[in-house]
């Protein structure tokens, strides 16, 4: 191959690479020169837009006829090359969120590029042109591909290869670098720096300060939309509530759910083979035949020349993105549950560390409701709205407070779940209006889990006639549209309030009934549970807590 930077042929004397000077030393480097030697090759000239339009009626000669002739007479001939031109002209055009990028005001076409071709070039040097070939925007597919690639590399380095740390990365924290790393107009260049600013960086900062823990460490990276976190975690640290006795050890735990094992997590050897039946069951629902099938019929889909043009393409490109996701979850869970099984010491009455033994549990209960949802075919993401009483009238400041503390709740449901959060409306914090809180919500299983969440939250507090007075808050859960809007912040706000409005007319349900005096007491009248532990409720754990 024989490349040409052809940036670096913006004047008349540039000419000289390719046709020679006469003098023996540059002759040799000459691109005639160069094909004389090797008649059979490659000839790359990469970004030739850049070039001068004299080098561009250069090379008329060598497209039409596959000759040219240099300074001193001679003809190199250029039939049995192959030359290839690429340009960066298409990477002007706007592109939309149907190639996984942020929402812009166009759609990717090809016959945008075209034109953008047609516009730049002579119609002469077009004219020998064999072909056009449109390049499109990167798929996450190939993101994530791209974004592996770069963090296997990065874990080689020698500050890293030489710690005796197991990291594991957290969904959101590969989220995370994917916004930031891939834009429309830059492709992938920024991902290198991504991953210096936003990961490298306050590790190394960590180990400059001595910061981070000497020894075997957990090293968990997630994100929370903002930042990455770097979670150390000391597999051999001792927990602070002591042994479990034996007997509790040896028995099988009756009907163990995994929702428990997040809430409450045991650290026993049983708990654990219950964890690595559910990873097993898991990992077989992604290698099934039907899943193949349905993830291959899908990413057929988008080779198809009229796919961009397919009004299901963005349900399309989400499906397949949202099971690529999967596949990487249960690759992570797996890698964990077997970094766990090589912390277990002989003694079978000394437990799992707790925190690990929570981080699996939960990556196992997003997957099995992310995949029970994507079986049933129904929405993943949601738009969330708590309003405090009343969408309307005067401010009540105990239902105000209350409210607050509603949508407290879901911002830390969703911080421990690594849900991505945006706000989309918060007012009424001035005491006039009532409070109102609108959020976007999406991760695994980010709207099956809240659906049942719709409804009436009422606060019951002793009154002075031994009664209670109540302080509502009203909150509606919608499933986020597969379509992106239009129109930037201003089309999602109004595809917000469309999807809002539609489920507004509905007859609420009470979901639960807070009660903080005399003792506290939390009833949940969807999930069908009752409990005293308001703290955890309240502190986003509402989804895990189960009927016995």
């Amino acid at each position: 191959m024989i490349r040409l930077d052809m940036s670096e042929f913006q004047t008349w004397e540039s000419i000289s690479r390719i046709l020679g000077d006469g003098e023996v030393m540059s002759e040799s480097h000459a691109l005639v020169n160069a094909i004389r030697r090797q008649p059979f090759s490659v000839v790359l000239l990469d970004e030739f837009e850049k070039a001068s339009r004299n080098v561009w009626n250069l090379f008329l000669q060598i497209f039409d006829d596959g000759r040219l002739t240099d300074r001193r007479g001679n003809v190199a001939d250029f039939r049995h090359a192959l030359i290839v031109m690429t340009s960066n002209l298409g990477a002007a055009v706007p592109t939309g969120t149907s190639i996984g990028f942020a929402s812009a005001s166009a759609e990717f076409a090809p016959a945008v590029v075209e034109r953008a071709v047609r516009q730049s070039f002579p119609p002469e040097l077009l004219n020998r042109i064999d072909r056009v070939v449109v390049f499109r925007p990167l798929d996450r597919t190939v993101m994530r591909e791209l974004l592996r690639k770069e963090l296997r590399a990065m874990l080689q380095r020698p500050g890293l290869r030489r710690r005796a740390w197991a990291i594991e990365w957290d969904e959101s924290a590969i989220e995370f670098l994917l916004n930031r790393g891939f834009t429309p107009d830059l492709g992938a260049r920024p991902l290198r720096r991504a991953i210096e600013r936003y990961v490298l960086a306050p590790l190394a900062l960590a180990i400059v300060n001595r910061e981070a823990p000497a020894g075997d460490q957990f090293l968990f990276l997630r994100s929370d939309g903002g930042r990455i976190d770097a979670v150390f975690v000391d597999p051999d640290a001792p927990e602070s509530d002591g042994p479990v006795p034996a007997s509790v050890v040896t028995a099988e735990p009756p009907e163990r759910r995994v929702e428990e094992a997040v809430l409450d997590p045991r650290g026993t050897l049983p708990e654990m083979r219950f964890l690595q039946g559910l990873y097993e069951r898991l990992l077989g629902q992604i290698g099934a035949e039907t899943w193949r099938e349905q993830k291959g019929a899908h990413l057929g889909r988008m080779r198809a020349s009229s796919f961009w043009e397919a009004p299901d393409r963005f349900a399309i490109l989400g499906i397949a993105e949202y099971m690529d996701r999967l596949e990487t979850a249960v690759e992570t869970a797996g890698s964990l549950l077997s970094r766990l099984g090589s912390t277990r010491r002989r003694d079978l009455r000394s437990r799992f560390p707790l925190d690990l033994v929570r981080r699996l549990a939960q990556q196992l209960y997003l997957i099995e409701r992310a995949l029970g949802a994507l079986e049933k075919g129904g929405p993943r993401d949601a738009f969330l709205a708590v309003a405090a009483g009343a969408e309307a009238g005067p401010a009540d400041a105990d239902a105000d407070a209350f409210a607050v503390r509603i949508g407290r709740m879901y911002r830390r449901w969703a911080h421990a779940r690594r849900m991505h959060l945006e706000v989309i409306e918060e007012t009424g914090a001035d005491g006039v209006t009532p409070y109102r809180l609108v959020l976007a919500v999406s991760g695994f299983a980010a709207y099956p889990i809240l659906e049942p969440e719709d409804g009436v939250h009422v606060l019951e507090m002793p009154s002075d006639d031994r009664g209670y007075a109540r302080a509502r808050a009203r909150v509606t859960v919608v499933p986020q549209p597969t379509d992106p809007p239009a129109g930037g912040d201003e089309g999602a706000r109004a595809q917000v309030a469309a999807a809002l409005q539609a489920r507004r007319n509905a007859a609420p349900v009470i979901v639960r009934r807070y009660r903080e005096q005399p003792s506290p007491l939390v009833r949940d009248g969807v999930r069908h549970w009752r409990t005293g532990r308001l703290d955890r409720v309240l502190d986003g754990d509402f989804d895990l807590i189960v009927e016995r």
